[in-house]
């Protein structure tokens, strides 16, 4: 499932900011100081930093589907929080600016990704994928992140994707398919 998601940013990138991949890596790790040494092309970086439930979509409806005398029934799925951190990485930082300006617009256009970028299981998901860019409740402290991975403060953006999970059975349960109603006269 993560690696769909990823797959799906991805896609978003290139398609709707856009990139070309032949000039430009768009790669998922982490961006250490010895990882920075190894670009060799300008890059954008999304490192997956976090996965968290979001309390704020959480639902206990119970959704019902009837055949005949038999009914399923499925809980709400669980929403899940997948947490990236964008980063540019080039030679100039002016080029890096310009192009994390370009990820940031075009991020800001799609707060729903569209159904021509998903990838794999991320086609098939019961609600929308959501995304949250750059909101300060869900942003971590810069100096904390970077400071986490031994490496130079930099400028990224924090890039929130909410995905379902469905990770409870269908379950049979019974239905009341006729009412039988008994009368006894119980005398004077």
């Amino acid at each position: 499932m993560i690696q769909d998601i990823d797959d799906t940013v991805k896609e978003l990138l290139i398609q709707k900011v856009p990139i070309d991949v032949s000039t430009v890596d768009i790669r998922f790790e982490m961006p250490t100081k010895d990882w920075a040494t190894g670009v060799v092309k300008p890059t954008v970086n999304l490192f997956l930093y976090d996965v968290r439930e979001n309390h704020e979509l959480r639902s206990n409806e119970r959704f019902r589907t009837y055949n005949g005398g038999v009914a399923t029934e499925r809980r709400a799925p669980v929403r899940i929080d997948f947490t990236y951190q964008i980063t540019v990485w080039t030679t100039d930082v002016s080029d890096e600016h310009q192009l994390l300006g370009r990820l940031l617009a075009t991020l800001l256009g799609y707060p729903v990704l569209p159904r021509e970028t998903l990838k794999g299981a991320m086609q098939t998901q019961p609600l929308p994928l959501q995304a949250w860019i750059a909101q300060p409740e869900r942003t971590p402290n810069a100096w904390d992140f970077w400071g986490s991975l031994d490496g130079r403060l930099k400028a990224g953006i924090s890039y929130v994707v909410t995905a379902s999970l469905e990770p409870y059975p269908v379950e049979e349960v019974g239905v009341v398919t006729e009412k039988i109603l008994r009368l006894q006269d119980i005398g004077p």
